[in-house]
């Protein structure tokens, strides 16, 4: 048996944390966690080095900590070169967008996010099969 898929969620919106743990949450054999703040993101990646988040879903915008603060000490740590960074918010510049792949993002998803996009950074993430396209027999988008 293959261990767990391990999420960390980081936003300071508790309703965009829990629409996130509710798209992730359908994988099998996943543990999600989530963080209001890059501080307690921080806290939380510290505390499992011997099971390392696979993924980390955050926001730009929070207090305490922000998110691209938060990728960079992230892309500075060797401990978290093999978590794959997916960053999701408000933010609409290309420059937001350039430095938070700059900083290690592979994903950037804009708010309002879709279940679909989710789904669609998990199957890639995770090697699995891609959400049928809206409109196709099982496809919804939501």
């Amino acid at each position: 048996m293959s261990p767990p898929r391990r999420i960390l969620i980081v936003d300071d919106s508790t309703a965009m944390r829990l629409l996130l743990a509710h798209a992730v949450g359908r994988l099998p054999d996943v543990v999600v966690d989530q963080a209001e703040n890059g501080l307690a993101a921080l806290q939380a990646l510290k505390a499992t080095p011997a099971s390392p988040y696979d993924l980390v879903l955050l926001d730009i915008n929070m207090p305490v900590l922000d998110g691209m603060k938060l990728l960079g000490m992230m892309q500075a740590d060797p401990a978290f070169a093999a978590t794959t960074l997916c960053v999701v918010t408000t933010e609409e510049s290309p420059e937001a967008e350039a430095q938070a792949r700059a900083l290690g993002a592979r994903y950037f998803l804009r708010k309002p996010v879709s279940r679909r996009s989710v789904e669609l950074v998990l199957a890639e993430v995770f090697g699995l099969p891609r959400p049928p396209e809206p409109g196709v027999a099982g496809g919804d988008g939501r």
